[in-house]
């Protein structure tokens, strides 16, 4: 084969061209401009889950990496949506490395999967011990609060907030087995606990399965001793739970059961002209259709 057409085959098994017609590094990695915008979103119509994003002082993700605070706050922004915008920005990062963002890399996107049933426990809801729910029969999430990993609030004085589930009679003989996946509480001050027979205090991320012995109810604790409402310096916590069969094996974590990471599809936008973006939302969308923005290829 000639030199010339063994270039060519290097060349387009490095850089493939979108459908949109965009040019990509590769499949993760992402070189920006000024007003460029990460587009996430999860194909199976889930819902993301605090993706993993990195920057690199060099291009083509390359060189020292780190995280600004801009990117931080907006990884967490996109959690619990199907789809977000994060808008790249070449600030200095703060951790890992202290130079100036050129190229971007989400190393992991999690999606929970659709459909999934959300339940959260720090809520107005639950301090009067709100209504009692049914124990759903797939697997389910019960987290600390919507917003999530944005810390928690105290709501009250030494609040307690409870989540209540009923169990059929055709549920004894089985189990709930539950993994809790991230876990940041007040040690000192907060407490999470199960109540099901006995109490079951959580205080590491661990997976446990309660053997269910008779139909009273499956209560999930959340107790503060904190004097006065403000907001915690603790993020919270996520489990996921699910009634199963008792067949004595040992599980892992089940929120793998329901978090797919290929299912997370990201693009590189150009966003509208900064004349545009000052006006309202009609008015900007308006602006943008009537000058569009010539695309570059990356």
């Amino acid at each position: 084969m000639p030199i010339i057409d063994k270039l060519i085959v290097i060349f387009f098994l490095t850089v493939f061209c979108t459908s949109s017609g965009k040019c990509e590094k590769n499949d993760t990695c992402r070189n920006f401009r000024r007003r460029h915008i990460l587009k996430l979103v999860c194909t199976n119509g889930g819902k993301i889950f605090m993706p993993e994003l990195v920057g690199f002082y060099g291009e083509d993700c390359t060189n020292c990496e780190g995280q600004s605070p801009d990117l931080l706050a907006q990884k967490y922004g996109c959690t619990w949506r199907n789809r977000c915008k994060v808008k790249l920005q070449k600030r200095s990062m703060v951790t890992g490395c202290y130079r100036k963002i050129n190229s971007i890399k989400v190393v992991k996107g999690p999606c929970i999967q659709n459909a999934t049933e959300i339940f959260d426990l720090i809520t107005k809801k639950t301090l009067a011990f709100g209504k009692i729910k049914h124990l759903p029969n797939t697997t389910f999430i019960v987290r600390s609060h919507r917003h999530f990993p944005w810390n928690y609030k105290y709501l009250t004085d030494s609040p307690i907030h409870r989540l209540r589930f009923s169990m059929k009679r055709e549920d004894i003989g089985q189990q709930i087995v539950l993994s809790v996946s991230y876990l940041d509480i007040h040690s000192a001050s907060d407490s999470l606990y199960i109540m099901y027979n006995e109490r079951i205090n959580i205080t590491k991320q661990c997976t446990l399965a309660i053997s269910i012995t008779n139909i009273s109810y499956f209560d999930i604790y959340f107790h503060s001793k904190s004097n006065f409402p403000f907001t915690a310096r603790t993020k919270g916590f996520v489990m996921c739970l699910k009634l199963m069969n008792k067949t004595g094996q040992n599980f892992g974590s089940l929120c793998d059961d329901i978090i797919s990471y290929d299912k997370l599809q990201f693009s590189l936008i150009k966003s509208g002209s900064r004349k545009c973006d000052r006006k309202g939302g009609k008015g900007r969308r308006k602006c943008n259709k009537r000058k569009p923005t010539k695309k570059k290829e990356t």
